[in-house]
């Protein structure tokens, strides 16, 4: 059996202590940008968006965070953005996988040492989703049709961690995929359930979002056991996958140069959202686990998402020609 050889993504917490919070510094003294490299609607925005609510409850009135969409090039656009911004703690970014692969793939201009992570958020194990209407009942017969002719995949665009997880199947079975990226989660949705694509590969969080009605099925799960919530979904190793946990990161990052007192200040401000409990059960309703690893925590799953993907791109050839 193929087999992909997985660093591991999850790395011990690092605890961070809540004096840094409140250090005597003048930072915040502004309204903060939280820019989220993706349309309105998406699992990254919809995160956001609780964070920032609970974060604006600990902050002054002249230093709220507000969320600014820039969208476009799979992330590129507002990626680029924030690591060209001052590194002065005023332009976060809402860092994704597609952070990693995105020079790779898409040639972007920054390289991924151009960022400075700040804290994680949230991992969230990939899963095979198809439309609720689809011939295929169990994920042994997907992968089984994929075998005999490429199925379609929407995905959320090239280099995405949807679209690392397709390769990755693809270097572990025998099947072939055909990659659909379109622009903004609704495009997906509507690829999905109107019965446009074969299937989809979602992280859990978003695709528990469209369960309801029978609008999609979801066959498998890239996590190490079942997940408690739906205990029915086999992992991928159960079908034949032999990847033992594929899980999208989420979590803060600040270009490069960021003041050291400025990241803690930041991770600080992460980990005590993350030790409200409205904030907990809010993430948990809307179908995210919510996770905190500091600074040191974070970059460390970076790094090794970064080691398994390089490999991946450079071994199937699908990074830029330089």
């Amino acid at each position: 059996m193929k087999k992909l050889i997985i660093p591991a993504l999850i790395s011990g917490i690092v605890s961070i202590s809540a004096s840094a919070y409140a250090a005597d510094t003048d930072y915040p003294n502004k309204p903060i940008d939280l820019v989220v490299p993706f349309d309105p609607g998406g699992s990254v925005d919809t995160t956001s968006r609780i964070i920032a609510e609970v974060a604006n409850s600990y902050l002054s009135d002249n230093a709220k965070i507000s969320i600014v969409n820039r969208s476009g090039g799979g992330g590129v656009i507002g990626q680029t953005s924030v690591a060209l911004a001052k590194p002065d703690g005023y332009s976060i970014l809402a860092m994704t996988s597609s952070v990693v692969t995105n020079p790779q793939m898409k040639g972007a201009r920054y390289v991924i040492d151009d960022f400075e992570p700040v804290a994680l958020y949230n991992l969230d194990p990939q899963v095979i989703a198809v439309p609720g209407n689809s011939p295929f009942k169990t994920a042994e017969e997907f992968l089984a049709a994929a075998e005999q002719k490429k199925l379609n995949i929407v995905i959320a665009g090239i280099g995405t961690s949807h679209h690392m997880s397709g390769l990755a199947i693809e270097k572990v079975t025998n099947s072939k995929f055909n990659y659909i990226p379109t622009k903004g989660f609704g495009s997906q949705v509507q690829a999905v359930v109107g019965g446009h694509v074969d299937g989809v590969l979602w992280p859990l969080g978003e695709a528990i979002s469209q369960l309801t009605d029978d609008r999609i099925r979801i066959l498998a799960i890239a996590s190490e056991e079942r997940s408690e919530r739906y205990p029915d979904i086999p992992t991928f190793q159960e079908v034949g996958i032999n990847i033992p946990i594929w899980a999208t990161f989420r979590g803060w990052a600040v270009p490069k140069g960021t003041p050291k007192e400025t990241i803690e200040h930041l991770s600080a401000l992460m980990k005590r959202v993350y030790e409200t409990p409205s904030y907990v059960e809010k993430m948990k309703s809307s179908g995210y686990l919510a996770t905190y690893r500091d600074s040191a925590g974070f970059k460390s799953v970076v790094d090794n998402y970064s080691k398994l993907t390089t490999v991946i791109i450079e071994e199937g050839g699908f990074g830029i020609k330089k």
